[in-house]
């Protein structure tokens, strides 16, 4: 909490960068009675990252090629992303306007390039053994080898000499390239001035070519510590509680080598089919579907609307571009002999749909105030979880989720210059005790762990009371503005999975319940040509987690560090607008 408060870390450089341009064009054209829109748009974004990483004060590895322990002649780390959108539509009126319709069509090509690189530099063997081989961790430091494991076991496969992981690097290159194309239609028909139905439906078409390719990277036992750890372990002269530490950290999977090679006595090859190690891939993604919506509104008077409507959506699925998404799920057993069919994890996740039934009524009540209430109940199935394991975004598919509840939202005038607002929402969103039913192998274990939990950032109540002065400060002619709202949200997860691996909570998993302040203040001249206005946003300086997650290289299920990223502190400021 200190380090929030102080605003310090203990970290190296951290460099984010981006640039990106686009330019749309917007053409329209009244054909009498039918108009044609066309919108033809393209965008450019491009990213650049260098972090000197570890969550310590050591030196442990560097992503990107801009810090000072960067490997010579590294790639640059960062995402390239072009996409090209084309979309028509022809809209009109028939049957004397009982009839609002619109047909259109939808194209798209975005090509990805994301580089992803890593050089592990001169603290990482002595952090790693630290944190997951020391004498407080589950697993020990084995015996004989010293403080520092993760380098003296290497010696076993190394012919007794042990390989320093400093400079070990990867440089990895993902490469998609996606297409879609869609034909729609939205249609509302009005039987009469109070009863309306709203039908909708669109055909999708997408198809995703994706791609894993290492274009360099450190090989050789006397060089690679990964090789040397890999040699050791397949032929078994590590010790066998030492034996997944070792691999999973000497070949941290960012900066570890496709081409590792196994000992002749198992035939030779690629280590991959060993041990769960990156291994290079091409896979292509096709989907379609006919996503719909009916809506039957009644407007019973001036100020009553009723409503029902039923919704299927669709998202499309695609890849995990990241070199663990295709390891070897079963090397246990293939090491044991008892199966000589190798499991390999899918780096496609599938697409996720949705069916959706809502209800609702919107009133205007006494003396203006609005009102809107909805009830809803939304059934999603391959239902697409997004998981940060502290060093990267996994996407992988749960059977089925679901979220019901209701939302109300009040809002209108008390007097000409005074406004207020208030809204709540109540939302159920959890995951079904069935919701691993038919899941990947490579999910399962996770998946497992999900089930009966509340979806990430979901909580079960959220809502927020506002009031808005807006008028005059006195007759001098200035105007003033004085608006002030308070947020509250329930508990809430902000990890994937509340539990670990050995099925026991995760401390901190869930962020505590919280309200939040806002409040603005402004002056606008008699002339209405410059406002000045005086804004806090989370004035008491709440501090919340937006997600937790797993330290890099830090410890085992029950002795696990854990990292937060905090949402937004308390921040100020002076805003000054003119009009010329």
């Amino acid at each position: 909490m200190s380090a929030l408060k102080n605003l310090s870390i203990n970290g190296g450089p951290y460099l984010n960068g981006s640039k990106q341009w686009g330019t749309s064009a917007e053409l329209k054209w009244d054909l009498g009675g039918v108009k044609l829109t066309s919108i033809t748009a393209y965008r450019k974004f491009d990213t650049n990252s260098t972090t000197v990483g570890g969550f310590t004060a050591n030196d442990t590895y560097t992503v990107g090629n801009g810090a000072p322990t960067s490997r010579a002649g590294i790639l640059p780390s960062g995402d390239h992303i072009k996409t090209f959108t084309q979309e028509l539509r022809l809209q009109g009126t028939a049957f004397n306007d009982h009839l609002d319709w619109l047909l259109g069509g939808f194209y798209s090509s975005e090509k990805i390039r994301a580089d992803q690189t890593m050089t592990l530099n001169a603290d990482f063997q002595k952090t790693g053994s630290a944190f997951n081989f020391g004498p407080a961790t589950a697993v020990g430091p084995p015996s004989g080898f010293g403080a520092n494991p993760l380098f003296t076991l290497t010696a076993l496969g190394n012919a007794g000499v042990p390989v320093n992981a400093n400079g070990n690097y990867a440089e990895n290159r993902f490469l998609q390239d996606a297409k879609s194309w869609s034909v729609f239609t939205h249609n509302v028909i009005n039987f009469t001035d109070k009863l309306s139905l709203t039908l909708g439906a669109r055909y999708v078409n997408e198809t995703k070519d994706a791609s894993f390719n290492q274009l360099a990277g450190t090989t050789g036992a006397g060089a690679s510590a990964c090789q040397a750890s890999v040699n050791g372990v397949l032929s078994g002269a590590v010790p066998a509680p030492a034996r997944a530490g070792l691999i999973g950290i000497n070949c941290f999977p960012f900066a570890t080598s496709v081409a590792l090679t196994a000992p002749a006595a198992l035939g030779g090859g690629l280590a991959s089919r060993w041990l769960p190690l990156p291994r290079q891939w091409t896979q292509e993604f096709k989907d379609d579907e006919i996503t719909y919506t009916a809506q039957l509104g009644y407007k019973a008077n001036e100020d009553l609307l009723l409503y029902a409507g039923y919704s299927h959506g669709f998202k499309s699925g695609g890849f995990n571009l990241d070199p663990q998404s295709a390891t070897l799920q079963n090397s246990a057993a293939i090491l044991a002999g008892q199966t000589t069919t190798r499991v390999y994890a899918d780096p496609s996740f599938k697409s996720e749909k949705v069916n959706q039934i809502e209800v609702g009524v919107k009133a205007t009540l006494f003396g203006g105030i609005k009102a809107n209430l909805a009830l809803f109940d939304m059934n999603m199935s391959d239902f697409q979880v997004l998981e940060f394991t502290g060093v990267q975004f996994l996407t992988f598919n749960v059977n089925s989720a679901r979220s019901t509840g209701a939302e109300l939202e009040l809002f209108g005038k008390l007097s000409d210059h005074i406004a207020a607002n208030v809204s709540a929402t109540y939302a159920n969103a959890r995951y079904p005790g069935n919701c691993a039913d038919g899941v990947a192998a490579a999910a399962l274990p996770s998946t497992l762990r999900l089930c009966g939990q509340d979806l990430t950032n979901a909580p079960k109540f959220a809502g927020v009371f506002g009031m808005t002065y807006d008028g005059p400060l006195n007759d001098s002619g200035w105007s003033l503005l004085v608006n002030g709202n308070v947020n509250y949200s329930d508990s809430r997860t902000t990890r994937t999975i509340d539990t670990d691996t050995n099925n026991l909570p995760v401390p901190l998993a869930r962020q505590e319940n919280y309200f939040k302040m806002n409040a603005r203040v402004g002056l606008t001249t008699p002339d209405d040509r410059y406002t000045f206005e005086l804004w806090g946003t989370n004035l008491t300086n709440e501090i919340t987690r937006g997600i937790t997650a797993n330290t890099p290289l830090r410890g085992a299920a029950g002795a696990r560090s854990l990292i937060g990223f905090v949402e937004e502190p308390r921040m100020y400021g002076l805003t000054v607008r003119a009009k010329f």
